[in-house]
């Protein structure tokens, strides 16, 4: 298992459930690295409230994605949310019930029905940590865990993988030998320069690891174009916030006079970008009297009568490598879930139902993986894709600062890749973005390893998104074009990178599984 949050986490468990022997890897310390646990509020469950159905579940998640999402995938999630949560709780992490012991279900961004649940925080603003409960879990069934450890390179025997080549905090460098591994290190927080205040600790980092890692095994990634930008802090759909203008418009009425605030995210990302943009800005929410308690959010400081401005803020990437029904991906014996995979929440996902999916897929690689572990003897590991790895990481540095790089690459997603943006836009940075990724793999420090290989990775990352942005040709979701503002019916279909033969990025299209299993 590389990674070590929520999806990483509930693959492990579930794989040395079966008898497996795992190895959890992450490249930091779990229950403090990445973005799970510092970023749970919600936990979206279906069939939940009365109101609700699985048909209705997965009509809303397909409308959020703006179509793109496949209808297998979420079917999944519709069928093992109640199970995990309660499962949740019973490994310690409380959820916040009403006066007769049942669940309090809240509507978000997005839900047609009721489905939300708060983890109890600890404290005014400060969220539950539900990763630490899953680390205490893994250490007591015994998976081995390798903290402070970075995977570089998948290794690979034909079309099988064979292990993992990786390194640790001080250098030094080691292969591990898999039979099947689950890729679930998450997605990109570093990518632009303004990212949830959940994450901004060095230690919460993510930066396209997962994504490296697929692409340079051949595994394909799709729906890389969408990025999820929320309105910030997200008052609506958490406190019965009203966004208001300068003019004094209830701006949602405009936007989505259905669901207002509980709009679907990329809706509400647009909507503030552009009052903003068209000089009507700033949006603000004015704190009413007995708002924050009518909420029971275990989050947020605001007081009565406090005017807190409405920013844009990144949240995450939605697409990744592309997985079937047991997360497996093309690529014999790797599997990912979470923020490393694709095809699950397409354009955008509803609020609350990140958990869900992590937790949903992570089970189901950890599952499959397990099962292919069993029925397969190890692969092969080939001695020059070690050698070359090690050749690449040895070869000299430079003097140019890694933290540097970052900046760079943030500045150009956030300025020319980010909630909207159009064909010469896009050329530009992909071609800026090329040219740091031909710096980053000659000319920059590699005093700190780690360091080295995040700017890497988030390098490629950010040029995937950016060639998936100038390959779809219309707005859906959260993807907007100024060149092409509409959405096309044409376009209902996943935007497909992949590496090909000389180690370029190729593009084409895949259709969407549109249709959910009987």
């Amino acid at each position: 298992m590389i990674g070590g949050g929520s999806a990483a986490t509930r693959a492990a468990l579930e794989a040395v459930a079966t008898g497996a022997r795992v190895m959890l890897v992450d490249k930091g310390e779990v229950g403090q690295s990445g973005s799970s646990p510092h970023a749970l509020v919600g936990f979206s469950v279906p069939l939940l409230d009365d109101a609700d159905s699985p048909e209705l579940f997965i009509e809303d998640w397909a409308n959020a994605s703006g179509g793109i999402c496949d209808r297998d995938l979420v079917a999944q999630c519709a069928e093992h949310g109640r199970g995990i949560a309660e499962d949740m709780e019973r490994r310690g992490v409380a959820f916040i019930r009403n006066a007769d012991g049942s669940w309090f279900l809240s509507k978000r961004a997005g839900h047609s029905v009721r489905r939300t649940l708060m983890a109890q925080g600890h404290g005014k603003g400060v969220h539950a940590n539900v990763i630490l409960p899953m680390r205490q879990a893994i250490l007591d069934d015994g998976v081995e865990l390798r903290e402070y450890v970075m995977v570089t390179r998948l290794l690979l025997d034909g079309d099988r993988v064979a292990g993992a080549h990786a390194v640790d905090a001080q250098g030094n460098a080691f292969v591990i030998r898999a039979k099947s591994i689950v890729l679930a290190a998450g997605g990109v927080n570093r990518l632009y320069s303004i990212l949830c205040e959940e994450v901004v600790e060095h230690h919460a980092r993510t930066t396209g690891d997962s994504y490296a890692l697929a692409f340079h095994a051949g595994a394909p990634l799709i729906d890389m174009e969408f990025a999820q930008f929320r309105d910030s802090p997200p008052a609506g759909p958490i406190f019965g916030a009203h966004y208001m203008n300068a003019l004094g418009e209830r701006i949602m009425e405009k936007y989505d006079p259905e669901n207002l605030e509980c709009a679907p995210r990329y809706m509400m990302a647009r909507a503030v970008y552009t009052e903003n943009f068209e000089g009507r800005g700033p949006v603000v929410w004015h704190v009413e009297e007995g708002q924050i308690a009518r909420s029971r959010a275990p989050v947020g400081t605001y007081e009565a009568g406090q005017v807190v401005p409405i920013t844009l803020m990144f949240q995450r990437l939605m697409g990744g490598a592309r997985i079937d029904v047991n997360a497996a991906t093309p690529v014999a014996g790797l599997y990912a879930a979470g923020e490393a995979s694709g095809g699950v929440h397409g354009g955008d996902r509803m609020q609350g139902c990140g958990f869900l999916e992590t937790q949903t897929f992570g089970g189901i690689a950890g599952r499959s993986a397990a099962a292919f572990a069993t029925a397969h003897d190890f692969a092969v590991i080939d001695s020059s894709a070690v050698a070359a790895e090690r050749e690449r990481l040895a070869a000299p540095g430079g003097d140019v600062d890694p933290m540097e790089m970052v900046g760079t690459i943030q500045a150009i997603m956030w300025r020319q890749a980010g909630v909207v943006s159009n064909r010469e836009q896009l050329e530009d940075a992909i071609e800026k973005l090329q040219a740091i990724r031909a710096e980053a793999a000659s000319n920059i420090k590699t005093s700190d390893l780690f360091a080295a290989e995040d700017v890497r990775n988030l390098a490629l990352a950010a040029q995937l998104v950016a060639t998936a942005k100038l390959a779809r040709e219309e707005t859906r979701s959260g993807h907007g074009r100024t060149d092409f503002p509409a959405s096309d019916p044409a376009w209902v279909k996943h935007v497909r990178l992949q590496r090909d033969e000389k180690g370029d990025v190729a593009v084409d299209c895949v259709p969407v599984q549109e249709r959910v299993p009987a």
